[in-house]
C-alpha cells in the first residue's frame, strides 16, 4: 500500500441547500456537496513531469464535475479551484443524495489539475472499490491537455492510493475526455489520445480495483478530437461505448468484450451524415434499461448539421443494433445533455440551451420509455449561467447536477431532485 500524507484544506466554496418549485413536478431540498475545513486523507505519489509552461489562469469555483450510481450508492467528484490553488476532492451518499461524506482530497500535493467541464475528471465504484482519474495540466498544449492519472480506494472512498497509468503504452499524453464506469468485471476506463497521428479512443481494463490495468486496445483509430465519451453496462456486464465518429461526424456505439478485449462497432446512434473538419466539443448520453432478456438503451446525441442542427432522443430495444427514429428535444438550440432511466422504465433528460443570460439546465421526463415526453420544465434559476447537467436515477425520483455560476460569480455546484 502506498504511504499517504495528510493535507489540510482551505474552504473554497460554500454552498447551500436549495429547492424549487416548477409546473409539472416538485423538487425537494438536498444536501449539496460542500469542501471541508478538517484534513483530509491525501493521496501521496509524484505528479507526471512536464515542460515548464506559462499556464492559462482557470476561473474559480467548481470546474469539474462527475457522478456515477452504483446500487443505492451516489458517488460525485469534483474539481475546485480558488485563486490557483486546485483540488480534486471525492464524497459519496449512501442515502440516495440525503447526506453525502465529509469531502476527501485526491491527487499528489502539487498536482496542477486541468479542470473543464465537458472534459471533467472522472469517477467509477462497484463495493468497496473506487476509481478516479484525471488529466493534468499539460505544459505544450494550447488547451493545456496533459497526461492522465489514475487514484484508487479499496475502503469506500477513505483512503487512497496512486494507481497504474492506464495508458501504458502512450504515457506522455495528452489523454483528454475520459470516461470511467464499472460492474462485476472490474472497472472500466476509455479516453481519447492521438497515438496513432489522429484522435482515436482507446480502452483499458482493470480487475484489481484500479491498482493496474490491462494493456489499452484501440477502439476505433480516428474519432473526433474532443467529445466527451459515454460508458454503460447491463446486467450480464456487457460494455457500451457511445462516442463521436468521424466520416461522418455522427455519434457512434461500440460494445466490448472486456475479458477478451475485443469490441465489435454496432451502429450509428442518429444517422444525420454530418461531415464536420472541426470539432463540436459535444458527446452524448446513454442509460441501460433490462425488461426480462431485452437489454433497452436510451441515448441523447446531438448534431450541428444546418438541416438538423439540435439534440435528439432515440431508443434502441436490441442492445444496441437497431435505433428509434430521432426525436427532436429542447427549444432552440439544446447542447450538453444527460439521460437517466429507474427500474420502472421511467426517464429524465436534462441538457443546457442558450438563453439571455447564459444557459439554462431543462429537463424533461418520458412515463412510457421514451414513447411520449412531458413538458419541459426549467431548473436553473434565470439570472445565473447554468450547464452540463448529470442525472441520475433515485428510489422516489431523480436526482439532477450542474454547476452554475452569476456575473462575476464563482461557478458552483446545484443538485435538485425531481419526484
Amino acid at each position: 500500500m502506498k504511504s499517504r500524507t495528510i493535507l489540510l484544506i482551505r474552504t473554497v466554496l460554500s454552498l447551500t441547500l436549495a429547492a424549487i418549485v416548477v409546473a409539472g413536478c416538485s423538487t425537494q431540498p438536498v444536501a449539496l456537496v460542500s469542501t471541508s475545513k478538517e484534513p483530509t486523507k491525501h493521496a501521496h505519489a509524484e505528479a507526471p513531469k512536464a515542460k515548464k509552461h506559462t499556464l492559462h489562469k482557470q476561473e474559480n469555483g467548481v470546474l469539474s464535475l462527475d457522478v456515477f450510481k452504483e446500487n443505492n450508492n451516489i458517488h460525485i467528484l469534483t474539481g475546485i479551484n480558488d485563486q490557483d490553488f486546485s483540488t480534486l476532492q471525492y464524497q459519496r451518499s449512501n442515502d440516495q443524495g440525503q447526506s453525502w461524506t465529509t469531502p476527501v482530497n485526491i491527487g499528489p500535493q502539487g498536482t496542477v489539475f486541468n479542470f473543464h467541464r465537458g472534459n471533467d475528471s472522472q469517477v467509477a465504484a462497484w463495493g468497496d472499490n473506487v476509481v478516479v482519474a484525471w488529466m493534468n495540466r499539460g505544459y505544450t498544449n494550447r488547451h493545456g491537455s496533459g497526461p492522465m492519472s489514475v487514484a484508487y480506494s479499496h475502503d469506500q472512498g477513505k483512503t487512497w492510493g496512486m494507481g497504474e497509468m492506464a495508458a501504458s503504452r502512450w504515457k506522455n499524453g495528452t489523454h483528454a475526455f475520459m470516461e470511467l464506469t464499472a460492474n462485476e468485471k472490474g472497472m472500466h476506463f476509455v479516453w481519447l489520445d492521438s497515438r496513432n497521428g489522429k484522435q482515436g479512443l482507446q480502452y483499458a481494463h482493470s480487475i484489481n480495483g484500479g491498482e493496474t490495468w490491462k494493456p489499452e486496445t484501440t477502439l476505433d483509430a480516428k474519432t473526433c478530437y474532443c467529445c466527451w465519451n459515454t460508458l454503460a453496462s447491463d446486467s450480464h456486464n456487457n460494455l457500451y461505448a457511445l462516442y463521436r465518429d468521424k466520416k461522418p461526424s455522427d455519434m457512434a456505439l461500440i460494445k466490448v468484450d472486456p475479458e477478451q478485449g475485443t469490441s465489435k462497432r454496432l451502429a450509428r446512434v442518429g444517422e444525420f451524415d454530418w461531415n464536420f473538419q472541426g470539432c463540436p466539443h459535444v458527446g452524448g448520453a446513454l442509460a441501460v434499461h433490462e425488461q426480462g432478456n431485452q437489454v433497452q438503451l436510451h441515448a441523447m446525441v446531438g448534431t450541428m448539421k444546418p438541416e438538423k442542427a439540435g439534440l435528439y432522443y432515440l431508443s434502441s430495444n436490441d442492445g444496441g443494433r437497431h435505433w428509434s427514429p430521432e426525436k427532436r428535444m429542447g427549444q432552440g438550440m439544446a447542447v450538453h445533455s444527460d439521460i437517466a432511466v429507474n427500474d420502472s422504465g421511467e426517464l429524465l433528460a436534462s441538457w443546457d440551451v442558450a438563453g439571455p443570460m447564459g444557459m439554462s439546465i431543462i429537463t424533461s421526463k418520458s412515463l412510457d420509455q421514451g414513447k411520449t415526453w412531458l413538458n419541459e420544465t426549467a431548473l436553473s434559476a434565470p439570472d445565473v449561467d447554468a450547464t452540463h447537467p448529470k442525472v441520475v436515477a433515485v428510489d422516489e425520483g431523480f436526482l439532477v447536477f450542474w454547476t452554475e455560476k452569476q456575473e462575476g460569480g464563482s461557478k458552483r455546484l446545484q443538485i435538485k431532485k425531481i419526484n
